[in-house]
């Protein structure tokens, strides 16, 4: 893709969501929710909504491979207009951050929400699909941090959201820069 992409990495309640919701307000970017994508599957009873249904029901985290389609459909919907993206939650793992690589491109920035697990467990939301603990998302990060280490922008995220984001604000500035004078240059 052509555009700058965005993941947005943490454990439950680091304020991944609203962060990402925050790239969208100000840059214009699509916050791509691939727990929402799903949900909205489900709820429609689409065949893939059949199919990720089942999954849950049985105790199964969905592979991100079966939601690159979704994701794909979301960015496409918005061809022509889309100034970047922002995936919300993703990668867990070396394994997802490959899908997303191998599907969309490398990130232009990885935000790492840290939050420790106290203060996590009490922001957190059950009512979405299984992720990862705190403990599994520290451990299986791990490998994607090593991987992109010229993208990683690591926040503390027991800070104010806006506090947060002035820092996020700061590294996206830059890329919209970069992104301006690639699509200007002759």
């Amino acid at each position: 893709m052509e555009v700058p992409t965005v993941w947005i990495m943490g454990g439950p309640g680091s304020g991944k969501g609203t962060q990402a919701q925050k790239i969208q307000e100000q840059y214009g970017f699509k916050h791509i929710d691939p727990i929402a994508l799903v949900e909205m599957e489900v709820e429609t009873k689409s065949s893939a909504g059949q199919k990720f249904q089942k999954s849950l029901s049985d105790g199964t985290a969905i592979p991100l491979s079966q939601i690159v389609p979704l994701i794909e459909k979301q960015l496409m919907s918005h061809r022509g207009v889309l100034k970047g993206f922002v995936i919300d939650g993703y990668p867990a793992d070396l394994e997802e951050a490959e899908i997303l690589e191998n599907g969309f491109g490398s990130p232009n920035l990885i935000i790492v929400l840290d939050l420790d697990q106290a203060t996590g467990s009490t922001r957190s939301s059950s009512s979405r699909a299984p992720r990862p603990s705190l403990s599994m998302y520290i451990e299986s990060s791990k490998a994607v941090l090593e991987r992109y280490p010229q993208s990683v922008l690591k926040i503390d995220a027991s800070q104010e959201p806006d506090t947060m984001f002035q820092e996020i604000k700061l590294n996206m500035d830059n890329i919209i820069k970069r992104h301006h004078k690639v699509e200007i240059a002759r």
